[in-house]
């Protein structure tokens, strides 16, 4: 007998949040525009590169499209909260596939220059960033049992991690061919997603707060601050992104001066975090109902900065390989218990504003980066890897004690 979709979700625990027929038409829309959006990125530098050979061009798409996110981010955030969720995410995605579909013509007919891809970078950037904390918004109203939320989100996270992996190496095969084909392919991903989104059942809770919520995208941020769990949480998160996840930037140093390996071994350390990283949304996605969620949003958090430390005193490659998978595990174990504790606490009138917030901090890496970078040219990669493990470790010793509340958080 042919076991139903319900019962599959229903017994194995990975699955379980997919036992919800609106989250498992939203996150099969997640899939496609994830794994696209990935062959986007791949295909778009390597058209840059093909009409311009310039590294500046390169880190000018990226620069434009980053900086057009940043700006509106705040901004999507308030329309999430002010108009209905699910038509706005419609007309978001509908946007992005006609859009992507006018750069594959483009790029297929060979007339899109440089000037063009800037404009494309722009408009990706600021329609992405009201498409993204809307997101945020809608799909915890998917999910009936609160207990399963932090399965969703993992299950979020399983697509980003694993289409990190397989989406770029099927843009690069493509691309070879001719980029158009993956923009072609990342337009019919976002096609799907509207098609996804229509067919959920709309809700009260979606349809946004219109007399209740302030226009003022600075009202989440009051919001934050004025709850200390919230901007426990939320700084906890921008700890992170500037001086934990800064390390990634310092690897290639770290692997050639310290650990004296070439750029094979440097990619085998990066895969190796992959796998810890994996290893711990999969294990999130299994620890939903698991109610401790201080332990694993404090202990993780400690624990990571302490394998930083730690890895910046080892100079063996199989040493440095087991700390940084220990270290991606850890990160992204207590990274996916932050995003539920928001998700699970944030009131729906102000979870859009709120959410793009949280998103915003997240994307900060860029300047943990710059921070790792300026400090490792003064005192050198290890120890700039041991600032950034000791700055994560004693904020989160600071909030266990000035935050009581924060240790007692279950959910």
């Amino acid at each position: 007998m042919r076991l139903s979709l319900t019962v599959v979700t229903e017994k194995v625990p990975l699955l379980r949040s997919l036992r919800y027929p609106g989250f498992r038409l939203y996150w099969l829309g997640m899939v496609a525009t994830t794994f696209g959006n990935q062959m986007r990125q791949v295909a778009m530098l390597w058209l840059v590169y093909k009409l311009t050979g310039s590294a500046l061009d390169l880190g000018l798409v990226g620069g434009v499209e980053g900086a057009a996110s940043i700006v509106f981010t705040l901004y999507g955030g308030v329309l999430a909260d002010r108009v209905d969720r699910r038509r706005l995410l419609i007309l978001t995605n509908f946007s992005l596939f006609v859009l992507l579909f006018v750069l594959a013509a483009s790029a297929l007919m060979g007339v899109v220059k440089m000037p063009h891809l800037l404009v494309f970078a722009f408009l990706f950037g600021a329609i992405t960033s009201i498409d993204g904390p809307t997101r945020q918004a809608f799909f915890p109203n998917l999910i009936e049992d609160r207990k399963d939320l932090m399965n969703a989100i993992a299950l979020h996270s399983t697509i980003h991690q694993t289409s990190r992996i397989v989406g770029p190496a099927i843009a690069g095969l493509l691309a070879a061919f001719n980029p158009a084909i993956c923009f072609f392919i990342t337009s019919a991903a976002y096609l799907a997603m509207v098609t996804a989104i229509s067919r959920i059942k709309a809700g009260k809770a979606d349809r946004g707060e219109r007399g209740n919520a302030r226009a003022s995208p600075w009202e989440g941020l009051k919001y934050v601050l004025r709850n200390p769990i919230f901007s426990s949480v939320i700084g906890l998160v921008l700890l992170n992104s500037v001086f934990g996840m800064s390390f990634v930037y310092l690897l290639p140093i770290f692997a050639g001066d310290i650990l004296q390996v070439d750029s094979r071994g440097y990619g085998l350390l990066i895969t190796f975090m992959g796998m810890g990283t994996l290893a711990g949304v999969l294990l999130g996605a299994m620890l939903g109902s698991f109610k401790k969620k201080s332990i694993l949003l404090l202990g993780g958090s400690a624990f990571f900065g302490l394998l930083l430390i730690l890895l910046s005193f080892t100079r063996q490659y199989t040493g440095a390989a087991m700390v940084i998978a220990v270290a991606g595990f850890m990160q992204h174990l207590y990274m996916l218990t932050a995003h539920t504790l928001v998700q699970y606490l944030v009131p729906d009138n102000v979870r859009g504003r709120v959410m793009a917030i949280y998103s915003l901090v997240w994307s900060l890496t860029s300047l943990g980066g710059l921070q790792a970078g300026a400090v490792a040219n003064y005192l050198g990669a290890p120890e700039a890897i041991a600032i950034g493990g000791g700055v994560v470790t004693a904020f989160t010793i600071f909030l266990l004690i000035a935050v009581p509340r924060l240790r007692k958080l279950d959910a």
